[in-house]
């Protein structure tokens, strides 16, 4: 019975590390975003106009900004893809 006892405890400090381990990665790579956030404050503040300096604040602000520019990008692509297609059209009628 003390064997099993002995291995039980012997898993949880095993298993108490393993989580402690990741903890601490996980803790070092949030603050590792968190200074290349405060970085692009510094760096670029225009980017942060009427956005407070909280870091929850600044990621939904840039979040939102991707998100913007990705469907500005989008728009644009099909705007010349459509353009794309009427100089197309004019080339061939050209061409006859």
């Amino acid at each position: 019975m003390m064997q099993t006892t002995e291995n039980e405890t012997q898993t949880d400090d095993s298993e108490h590390e393993q989580l402690v381990q990741v903890n601490n990665k996980l803790e070092h790579a949030l603050q590792t975003f968190k200074d290349k956030i405060d970085q692009v404050g510094i760096d670029r503040p225009e980017l942060f106009d009427g956005i407070g300096e909280e870091v929850d604040e600044r990621l939904r602000h840039l979040i939102s900004t991707v998100e913007n520019q990705a469907t500005q990008v989008n728009v644009l692509k099909a705007e010349r893809d459509q353009v794309e297609d009427q100089l197309q059209t004019e080339i061939k009628q050209l061409q006859r």
